[in-house]
């Protein structure tokens, strides 16, 4: 059995990288340029493990076009940022400028626009039922975009919004890669639910570690810098838990609401998330989606892979980066 979640799909996700390479290709220099600036920046390629990991789970053999389909998953993933990081005005994405920053605005529309059209070419390969489950996750995260605009610097957000925002923006595609997984291994509909349902889940943790990372986290690990939401005004878990504090939520809403913080109000807003027992609050809240998530295995037959699976819902809590 693995020790690590990704230690049987190491040659996989080497191959996903090859894919990418070559999928993202252009004759045109300048174009090419920034597709390697974007899809050689290190991520952590989350999204075609689970596509992978969920194949191999429901009795897959055909690794290298799991692989491909994963890789087409990446691709989406990473144009999706590059458009998130234009609307948000973003400077920093993992640990150096992001594209429209490196380049310019007009350009980075350009990049983000022919990667989603390469993804979709690649999965167009596969089936019109896949093809289908991707699309309906990318309209839940366009939706979502626009649901998190609605609450960014209001004081007025609940725990039910942020799961709103977050279920289309996060869970919704790393629940496409798992049930695209499934599917692609002709499991059964059941199967494929039960997958989808867990990886819905470990995006829920994912995306909570995600947030309290932005309170918590070292710059030269997480590769962005700290407090980057409250700049932003995104009503995060950490933020939405610390501003029901009953000493310091006051302050903290204050200071979330004014737009344009400066580096001291900034600092002041991180102690007093942290003067309260959100962060605690917050990976509860992650555990407990993590917990939920392995439930759904229970009918997915034992093997490596749904060891690997079960691993890689703990790393969604554990992980510092």
């Amino acid at each position: 059995m693995p020790k690590a979640w990704f230690d049987n799909i190491l040659d996989d996700m080497r191959r996903v990288d090859e894919f990418a390479e070559e999928a993202t290709y252009s004759d045109n220099p300048e174009l090419n340029e920034m597709c390697r600036y974007v899809m050689g920046s290190g991520g952590k390629k989350f999204r075609p493990a689970v596509c992978i990991l969920s194949y191999l789970a429901c009795g897959g053999e055909d690794r290298e076009t799991a692989a491909k389909v994963g890789t087409a998953f990446e691709i989406i993933h990473n144009a999706s940022l590059i458009h998130d990081d234009i609307n948000d005005n973003g400077e920093v994405r993992r640990g150096r400028r992001t594209l429209h920053r490196e380049y310019s605005i007009s350009k980075a529309v350009v990049v983000g626009d022919f990667l989603l059209a390469k993804g979709f070419s690649i999965l167009a390969e596969s089936s019109v039922d896949i093809v289908k489950v991707i699309v309906n996750a990318a309209v839940a995260m366009g939706e979502s975009e626009f649901v998190q605009q609605r609450f960014e610097h209001k004081d007025k957000v609940t725990e039910d919004d942020y799961l709103e925002i977050i279920g289309g923006k996060t869970s919704k595609l790393i629940e496409a890669c798992a049930r695209a997984g499934a599917m692609l291994a002709d499991s059964s509909e059941k199967s494929a639910d039960k997958l989808g349902l867990f990886a819905a889940e470990i995006g829920v943790a994912f995306q909570i570690v995600d947030d309290v990372l932005d309170v918590t986290g070292n710059p030269h690990m997480t590769g962005k810098k700290v407090g980057l939401d409250l700049e932003e005004g995104k009503p995060t878990l950490p933020i939405i838990y610390a501003m029901e504090h009953e000493t310091y939520g006051r302050d903290l809403a204050s200071l979330f609401r004014k737009k344009g913080l400066s580096e001291e109000e900034k600092d002041r807003a991180i102690e007093l998330i942290k003067s309260t027992d959100s962060l605690d609050r917050c990976l509860a809240r992650a555990q407990s989606a993590a917990d939920k998530a392995l439930k759904y295995l229970s009918g997915i037959p034992e093997s490596e892979y749904k060891e690997s699976l079960k691993l890689l819902a703990q790393y969604t809590v554990s992980r510092d980066r």
